[in-house]
């Protein structure tokens, strides 16, 4: 009896990474698996690092979950698709040692060097695009991060022989075996691997959707810019990936991964590694998103996007991301989303005569319910690390409106009313975003509803908040881990030679 095929979908997130198993025969989710983890401890509020070793430890717990699940059912594996968080950058030398913990998306301690790269970037590109170009590169891109290495870490650039991105890096090592013997008790700066001569053969690869967030891809074509890359260094574009195609392999599981993970531990058959995209872009694959159509997805950060056949104006508030199908990506992007009502929380949340221990968001949700809307005047601003929309790197948050009146409502810490003014403003700042996606499109994006995924939207309360302050009807998937979905479905596309757009449509 011939097992059944089953692709595995994987999410490497900011707070944790996501893997699920995808059974295309039944168009369902078999199994799922998870791993969370934190960020780096920082004294400084614009620094927002992660060492890429938590991704390692993370992808044996959850591939070795899973594959409990395969040898059970006897299921064949038959590819594996990667999702990642966007813009984070991972500095190798040439044997892939991780240099120093991967600066993310969140981290703005890059502002003056955005600065300065914008500035020249649009000197650059009037000339190769031919058009009055404004080529505005927010702090959490990845091309500011290297600028800042460069300047603040000169040593340890001289170091550097790539540059990858979050799913670029997982890829790597999932094909070359990088990571396979990490123990599960050692600390994540110690690892070292194997110096493997065979891995100075391999190149990184990425594709151009997770690529146009490092702000040097063209505008209109998947390639990058070598006169943009030469700002930072002129040596720094052969330091890139290379970037595939949205249909090709990126590699095979290594032998090593899979005695690791007891994933075909006697390697009978090839795995093939799909190309991978950023998390954005996989979501629109899980989502089944089409030109027209707008997801929101409700993560440690905020996002709205739309799928488009032509590329979006440069020099507006909206990323002019490509997608994972060889379309592009209109993306506004607020940082301040789920992270704080994390903080929020931790901070503010307590169980009432027990100040050590937070409430869950279920309970803070139940008491912010009952809070009338507008928070008895109340207004949180939620910028406390930083804004992307607006481009605020430095901004801070603020409790605004408190008087006489509603300081008495605030009365022993009010965990109910901080969650809802925290939520509310989230949603304004979501309201923002979306109105910055109309301006910048146009006729090109004018949604009547959107589909809301990640883990902010499973939650009711801001359900309703968000449909009665954007005015729009909202969509619910039945499987809310987007991002983990679309790159099984990128997976299947890749293993059946199927072009991705079309893979997805028969799903």
């Amino acid at each position: 009896m011939q097992a059944e095929e089953i692709f595995i979908g994987l999410d490497v997130g900011t707070q944790s990474t996501k893997a699920v198993l995808y059974h295309p025969s039944s168009q369902s989710i078999k199994a799922r698996a998870g791993s969370l983890y934190d960020l780096d401890e920082s004294s400084n509020p614009s620094r927002k690092e992660q060492h890429p070793h938590k991704w390692i430890r993370a992808l044996h717990i959850c591939l070795k979950e899973l594959s409990k699940i395969i040898e059970r059912e006897g299921y064949a594996v038959r590819g594996i698709g990667v999702s990642g968080q966007q813009h984070g950058m991972v500095l190798t030398d040439e044997n892939f040692h991780v240099l120093r913990s991967a600066k993310l998306w969140c981290d703005v301690e890059a502002s003056a060097e955005a600065k300065e790269f914008s500035e020249k970037a649009t000197k650059a590109m009037k000339n190769i695009v031919g058009e009055d170009c404004v080529w505005s590169i927010p702090a959490g891109f990845t091309a500011p991060k290297v600028l800042w290495v460069k300047k603040n870490e000169p040593e340890l650039f001289e170091k550097v022989r790539w540059v990858m991105l979050p799913h670029d890096y997982v890829n790597l090592c999932l094909k070359t075996g990088v990571g396979y013997n990490m123990k599960m008790n050692e600390k994540v700066e110690d690892y070292k691997p194997d110096d493997d001569e065979s891995f100075r053969l391999e190149m990184p690869t990425t594709d151009a959707g997770d690529a146009s967030g490092t702000g040097l891809l063209h505008p209109s074509k998947p390639e990058y810019v070598p006169e943009l890359a030469a700002i930072i260094d002129s040596r720094y574009e052969a330091y890139l990936p290379k970037i595939q195609g949205p249909n090709e392999v990126s590699g095979y599981l290594s032998a090593n991964w899979k005695k690791a993970t007891g994933i075909d531990p006697d390697n009978l058959i090839d795995i093939p590694i799909s190309v991978g995209s950023g998390d954005n872009m996989m979501s629109a694959l899980g989502s089944k998103l089409r030109p027209g159509n707008a997801v929101m997805s409700l993560g440690t950060s905020g996002t709205i996007f739309g799928v488009s056949d032509t590329p979006v104006q440069t020099g507006t508030p909206v990323a002019a991301f490509n997608d994972a199908t060889g379309n592009y990506l209109p993306l506004a992007c607020v940082m301040s989303c789920t992270g704080v009502l994390n903080q929020v929380l931790e901070h503010w949340c307590s169980i009432p005569g027990k100040s050590e221990v937070s409430l869950s968001h279920l309970e803070a949700s139940k008491l912010a319910a009952s809070v009338p809307p507008g928070c008895h005047g109340l207004t949180f601003l939620p910028y406390l690390g930083g804004e992307r929309t607006p481009d605020w790197p430095m901004a801070t948050g603020a409790l605004l409106g408190v008087t006489p009146n509603n300081m008495c409502c605030m009365a022993g810490g009010s965990p109910g009313i901080m969650y809802r003014a925290a939520m509310e403003g989230i949603s304004y700042l979501m309201a923002d975003a979306l109105d910055q996606m109309r301006q910048s499109c146009g006729d090109g994006f004018k949604p009547k509803s959107l589909m809301v995924v990640g883990g902010g939207s499973k939650n009711h309360l801001w359900r309703q908040m968000l449909a009665d302050v954007l005015q729009l009807d909202l969509r619910f998937p039945l499987e809310p881990e987007t991002a983990a979905l679309g790159a099984a479905f990128q997976a299947g596309a890749a293993a059946t030679s199927t072009k991705v757009n079309l893979y997805v449509s028969k799903q």
